[in-house]
Order: structure tokens, then C-alpha cells, then sequence
């Protein structure tokens, strides 16, 4: 235990003190200046037994109440010296960064839908992830960089969701390689993680039916060892009529950074699509270990109340005898 204010707690006791020293003089004082009342007499009633036992009595009870009074005084000035109990700890939190990347191909249209409902609940539930969402064809285009805003998260995700029901998205289509460049478009998305040096669990996910339709400048194998080499798990999610042998290839390139593919039906169930990302492992990184300091109020408050609890009942008792 420390003081953070050992002045203030010398302050109240000089005060108490200089207190305590008035209160037993003045009544002295006061005797010393007034007019005496003669009593014939005094000394025989002193020398009564009775009178001696309870002089003796409230005596005892008023050294028992002072002493109370000076406990209670104690824990006044131990409360106004602020004591603080120093502990060293250590945080943890979970931190995982996600980027949605998703192909806006015609054929994902539905696909896309029912992820951006998926993770617009997910934003409601945030600690300590962070979301970012990426768009691409031909193209990419960064909707919104990684954040943990939830609320821009959210509104963000539903404008995109209206966006794709209109037909192609603003920006995905530049350039004359194609379209649904999967590749490139993984690559992309890999370049919106930041904090390189963070010890953070970093995940894609891909909605994609890796239908490439023009030339690529990464293919998907380029793609996902990157992925590799940057300690990026891709999770894949694909429509359920999608071609087997472009799942199939799809698969065998997630699985490489640890990832896998999920097929989403005509009628999927949107709690699936973040239950699968969340079963990814997160990355929990200890802050650094810290000292803080709790501040102390229940000793001083105690002794004080003891002491006030005493010296009350000494009064009491003093007064009846």
C-alpha cells in the first residue's frame, strides 16, 4: 500500500490534534474564570464509595471514548492521504483483422448479398476485430479500409448491398483484361492489411465461383502463396451450383494458407458464413504488462467507523453512569 497524499493526511491528524488539545482545555479554562459554587461538605461526598466507583467509571468511559475519537481521527486522515494499492497487469484481447473480398461477376450477385447480411450482423458484435471490404472484377475497388467503426461498417455494407442489386459497380471494370480476375483480385485484397509488425490473425474472405473470364496478371496459385508468405488464411465461399473442377481448384489453393471453401445455397444460412470465419483461430495478443494503481478506501472508512462506533457507545455509556 502507498500514500499518493501523505501531506494531506498530516494536515487532517495536526488538525484533529489541535482539536483534541482545545476540547480538553476549554472546559479547564472555563472552570478556572467562573464563579464557584460552594458545597458544604464536598469532601465527605468524595470519600463515598458509590461516588468513587463511578468516578472511576466515567473516567474509564471517557479515556475509552478519546481513544475512540483518536482511532476515528486515524482513519480520517488515512482516507484524506488517499492510499493506493499498486498491481502489475498484463491485457489481453483478441485481434483479428477481416477483409470481405468479394467477386462482383454477375453470377455472385445473390452470393455477395447474403455474405454483406452475414457480416453486417457481425459489426453489431465487434471486440477487437477489424472489418475491411473490398470489391473487384476486372478491378478492385476498397469500399472501406480496415476499421472497427461499427456503425460505418454497417452503413457502408448496406449501401453495397443496394449498389450490387443495380447492376456492375462503379470502378470494377477498368481496363481491358477481362473479367472476374480472380487472382488479381486476391491480391488486391491482400494489400489492404496494415500493421505488418502486429501480432494480429489476419483473414480473407473470398466470395468467389473462380470463373475466370480474361488474363490475369496474378493467377489464383500467385495469389494464394502470397497469402502464404504473409500469414494470411483465405476462407473461401462459393455458390453451391458452381462448377466442381473450379471449387475443386479453388479448395486445393485455400487450403495451402489454412482456409477451405464453403457452399452457399439457394437458401443459405447467414449465421453460417460468420460462424465459419469465426472458427478460425484469433490471434490473442498480450499488451504489455502495466502498473496500476487501486485506490484503497475501505481501510481508512473502516477504522474510522470503528473508531466513531466505539467513541458513540462510550458516551453512551458514560452519560448513564
Amino acid at each position: 500500500m502507498a500514500l499518493t497524499q501523505p501531506w494531506y493526511g498530516l494536515a487532517v491528524l495536526v488538525l484533529l490534534a489541535a482539536v483534541g488539545i482545545a476540547a480538553w482545555l476549554w472546559p479547564r479554562r472555563r472552570r478556572s474564570t467562573s464563579g464557584a459554587l460552594l458545597l458544604a461538605n464536598a469532601g465527605r461526598v468524595r470519600s463515598l464509595p458509590r461516588f468513587a466507583q463511578l468516578t472511576r467509571e466515567r473516567l474509564r468511559w471517557l479515556v475509552i471514548e478519546s481513544c475512540c475519537l483518536a482511532v476515528a481521527g486515524a482513519g480520517v486522515a488515512l482516507l484524506a492521504a488517499r492510499p493506493v494499492s499498486a498491481e502489475t497487469v498484463a491485457q489481453e484481447r483478441s485481434n483479428r483483422d477481416i477483409v470481405l473480398c468479394l467477386d462482383v461477376s454477375g453470377s455472385m450477385s445473390q452470393v455477395n448479398r447474403d455474405v454483406i447480411a452475414s457480416f453486417t450482423d457481425l459489426a453489431a458484435e465487434l471486440d477487437g476485430e477489424r472489418i475491411g471490404f473490398v470489391l473487384f472484377d476486372s478491378s478492385a475497388v476498397t469500399v472501406f479500409p480496415l476499421t472497427d467503426d461499427a456503425a460505418y461498417i454497417q452503413q457502408h455494407l448496406r449501401e453495397t448491398a443496394e449498389d450490387l442489386g443495380g447492376g456492375q459497380v462503379a470502378g470494377t471494370r477498368v481496363g481491358d483484361l477481362g473479367s472476374s480476375l480472380i487472382g488479381d483480385g486476391l491480391a488486391s485484397c491482400l494489400q489492404r492489411f496494415d500493421q505488418a509488425d502486429a501480432r494480429r490473425s489476419r483473414t480473407v474472405v473470398l466470395a468467389t465461383d473462380n470463373q475466370v473470364a480474361g488474363t490475369p496478371l496474378f493467377s489464383l496459385s500467385d495469389a494464394a502463396r502470397r497469402a502464404v508468405e504473409r500469414d494470411v488464411l483465405v476462407q473461401g465461399i462459393v455458390p453451391s451450383d458452381n462448377s466442381v473442377a473450379a471449387t475443386d481448384d479453388l479448395t486445393s489453393m485455400l487450403e495451402l494458407t489454412g482456409g477451405g471453401v464453403m457452399l452457399l445455397g439457394p437458401q443459405p444460412d447467414i449465421g453460417s458464413i460468420t460462424r465459419a470465419v469465426e472458427s478460425q483461430q484469433r490471434a490473442v495478443m498480450a499488451g504489455r504488462a502495466r502498473t496500476q494503481s487501486v485506490p484503497l478506501v475501505w481501510p481508512g472508512a473502516v477504522v474510522a467507523l470503528l473508531g466513531l462506533g466505539g467513541a458513540s457507545l462510550a458516551h453512551r455509556r458514560r452519560a448513564s453512569s
